[in-house]
């Protein structure tokens, strides 16, 4: 390991994260952490390129005390496509500030440094990680915390297990996790009388079993799959456990992944199911007092104006955040013109989303107004039009895009979209 891993500077990005995520429960492997901090600390360099060939980075309770810990995957050296000339890097740094390294390039020649997940097999948490990238195909490993280092977990005879992922329009290989297995499926489909590939039935291939022991993994043998199948039934039986990708499970594939990594990242969301919190219900409705609690962790507010602004928060652990969004004059309530409430199971309109995000970035510009064809007579046609100028939103109905549908619920996918395009370059 170069001198330059223990000098680099600590990525900012990581420590913001760190200092924001609050701790999901005690801490029983604390003693690891402390054995770990009184060694040598690795930190990412200056110059590590971070994201190259994904997302790059997420978040994961690497080491089991029920902290999340920031896993990076990063590349020094030219950039991509010049492959011959970079070293491959997964980093991961414990909630605790202690960092440690892998060169992934020590052991495959294909260095692409992407991150996937932590997935847990027999009672051991593993780092799964995309670490070959062909046209078509991807290659994964497997590695693990242990004695203050990462190591990949290797097979019992030597090697690493071929877990494959990816295909063609003939092929199809994907693998699919148990307690403590690992089945990696390779299928090929068929040909009709024309001599035409049929998508739907694969007709040959195997499925090899690499089960997890203490000392790695063991080839135990391969199952029949009484072929030919429907490629569906078969992905049934065999739940894909290759695209995971990031911090939440259920997010893979979403076209706000991206958004919403970022929130994680930032600190701005744990998840929608504590205290496991690796899932983010992308698809659910966004409620009131969900929306103030996203919005004052990305603000920094603090004031809460002596609290107890409304009478229907009472007991909800949403109180704190409600307080300061009406302290901050970004909520009057849900009941005009009393304002005495906030209806906090209520969910957010769009339109109503976009008087929270105007007020809280202070957004004057209306672009010259009527920007959208169905929010005449609207009370928020004004925010709505100064959103649009400003870039935060382009509408609901693409490639056109004339409309906003201003009465429509945010999901909580959605969310994610407004706020990094809201607040995307002012949290760090």
């Amino acid at each position: 390991m170069s001198s330059g891993h223990r000098r680099g500077r600590r990525i900012l990005l990581a420590t913001l994260v760190l200092a924001a995520l609050v701790p999901l429960g005690p801490s029983p492997a604390a003693a690891v952490s402390t054995e770990c901090d009184d060694l040598a600390d690795t930190e990412i360099p200056a110059d590590a390129r971070i994201g190259d060939f994904g997302p790059g980075r997420f978040l994961a309770d690497v080491d089991g005390d029920q902290h999340r810990d920031v896993v990076t995957g990063y590349v020094i050296g030219g950039p991509p496509p010049a492959y011959g000339n970079q070293d491959a890097y997964l980093h991961v740094e414990l909630a605790s500030g202690w960092g440690t390294v892998i060169q992934l390039d020590q052991f495959t020649t294909f260095p692409i440094s992407q991150p996937v997940r932590v997935a847990d097999l027999a009672g051991r948490r593993l780092i799964v990680i995309a670490f070959g990238v062909g046209a078509n195909l991807a290659e994964f490993a497997f590695l693990e915390f242990s004695n203050c280092s990462l190591a990949p977990v290797e097979l019992v005879t030597g090697g690493l297990p071929r877990i494959i992922a990816g295909g063609s329009l003939l092929y199809s290989s994907w693998f699919a996790c148990s307690s403590n297995d690992v089945v990696m499926l390779k299928l090929e489909r068929g040909f009709d009388e024309d001599g035409n590939v049929v998508e739907e039935i694969m007709t040959g291939g195997d499925a090899t079993v690499y089960r997890l022991e203490p000392g790695g993994f063991r080839r135990t043998g391969r199952l029949d799959l009484n072929l030919p199948r429907l490629h569906d039934d078969l992905r049934r039986e065999f739940p894909d456990c290759s695209r995971f990708g990031g911090t939440f499970v259920d997010d893979d594939g979403s076209v706000f992944q991206g958004a919403i990594e970022w929130l994680a990242l930032e600190g701005l969301t744990k998840g929608c199911n504590p205290p496991a919190g690796d899932r983010y219900c992308p698809e659910r409705g966004v409620t009131r007092s969900e929306m103030a609690a996203l919005v004052v962790r990305a603000l920094g507010l603090t004031e809460d104006g002596g609290g107890d602004l409304f009478t229907d928060d009472d007991g909800s652990v949403f109180e704190g955040a409600i307080d300061r969004l009406g302290a901050a004059g970004l909520t009057r309530g849900c009941n005009p013109p009393a304002n005495d409430r906030f209806c906090p199971e209520r969910g957010v309109t769009r339109g109503e989303m976009a008087a929270f995000l105007v007020r809280a970035l202070g957004l004057t510009d209306d672009g010259g107004g009527d920007l959208f064809t169905d929010d005449d007579g609207s009370v928020f046609q004004g925010a709505i039009d100064r959103l649009g100028a400003a870039g935060i939103t382009a509408g609901c109905n693409p490639p056109v895009n004339d409309r906003f549908c201003p009465d429509e619920h945010v999901t909580r996918g959605q969310m994610a979209a407004f706020l990094i395009r809201a607040f995307g370059g002012k949290s760090a």
